[in-house]
């Protein structure tokens, strides 16, 4: 969150920040890592939401991800919300 905050800038959509952002933000807040930083994004990008207060920055209908940019270069991207959800009005079998 340290790192998006760093970053954000109401308006943006696209917040660059290399892997080593990381440790910088982990030493500040004295907050130990894993050893393979690339895990701590991974579960990021894919098994867990984002923090509330970062969540709260999405416009409707667009979601903040975590998406690799370059060699341990990352970006969070405002990208349109594209979840299949299930329709309500369905009836269920």
């Amino acid at each position: 969150m340290q790192i998006f905050f760093d970053l954000y800038v109401d308006g943006e959509t696209e917040l660059e920040f290399v892997r080593t952002d990381t440790k910088d933000a982990a030493k500040m807040l004295n907050i130990q890592l894993p050893k393979n930083l690339g895990d701590l994004l991974y579960w990021f990008s894919f098994r867990a939401a984002l923090p509330d207060r970062i969540l709260n920055t999405q416009p409707d209908g667009m979601e903040w991800v975590i998406e690799l940019s370059g060699k341990a270069v990352y970006s969070f991207r405002l990208i349109k919300f594209n979840r299949v959800l299930p329709l309500k009005d369905l009836l269920k079998t």
